[in-house]
């Protein structure tokens, strides 16, 4: 799987464990029932050892023997109470079950209602889901959505000077796929490296792309 893709599922899974397992505090109502549902998901997911931590493999995707269950679950949660965290694991699960109609159809909902709580990173996925689909106008407007977003994020972690260059790097790499220019990424990437004094581990792919729709088939395969 692309590395950055891998990554994005990574941290994602690691914000949906801090929600999960976060206390609450006192609930009511359909909160209680939704939290439950969300910690039986989640433990569900990572009971299988398999589908949980072996890394995402697009030609072999793999299924959680639970499936039926975790699906049952996540949806009722969102259909009681609809929030950012259930979103985020059923996002997560449908990310490494590799069900990318699926995925879109998620953040196409989340779109409708939840955009306030979207990150740059999901509005990147969407805009290249869309754009993969072929509905260029539409990833161009997730892409200038996610740069905004990015654009937030270079701010607030401009005291951490890895966080900041590793952001920088994404805003230019979503930037890059709506333009379809790769090299001011390559720039970026250069600038970053002479900072630190290091190449970026992970980073050979992003070094030699000329063109985002070989990148689209190399991490999504060939469109349906």
């Amino acid at each position: 799987m692309n590395a950055r893709l891998f990554l994005m599922v990574g941290c994602v899974a690691g914000m949906c464990a801090a929600c999960t397992h976060k206390g609450t505090g006192f609930q009511s109502g359909n909160q209680t029932v939704v939290h439950t549902l969300i910690l039986e998901a989640d433990s569900l997911m990572r009971s299988d050892s398999l589908f949980w931590n072996v890394p995402v493999d697009r030609a072999h995707p793999r299924v959680c023997i639970y499936d039926s269950l975790i699906r049952e679950k996540l949806d009722s949660a969102i259909a009681l109470c609809p929030n950012k965290q259930t979103y985020l694991l059923k996002y997560t699960y449908l990310l490494r079950s590799w069900r990318l109609p699926e995925v879109l159809a998620l953040l196409r909902e989340m779109d409708t209602c939840m955009r306030d709580f979207m990150s740059p990173e999901l509005w990147n996925m969407k805009a290249m889901l869309e754009d993969y689909q072929g509905d260029s106008v539409v990833a161009r407007k997730d892409f200038l959505r996610a740069d905004s977003a990015y654009g937030v994020k270079v701010q607030e972690v401009t005291q951490d000077s890895l966080m900041y260059g590793f952001i920088r790097l994404e805003k230019a790499f979503n930037l890059a796929l709506m333009k379809n220019d790769f090299h001011p990424l390559q720039e970026e990437i250069a600038f970053y490296e002479r900072v630190h004094g290091s190449a970026i581990s992970g980073m050979e792919q992003w070094k030699n792309l000329t063109d985002k729709g070989e990148y689209y088939r190399q991490v999504f395969g060939q469109p349906e």
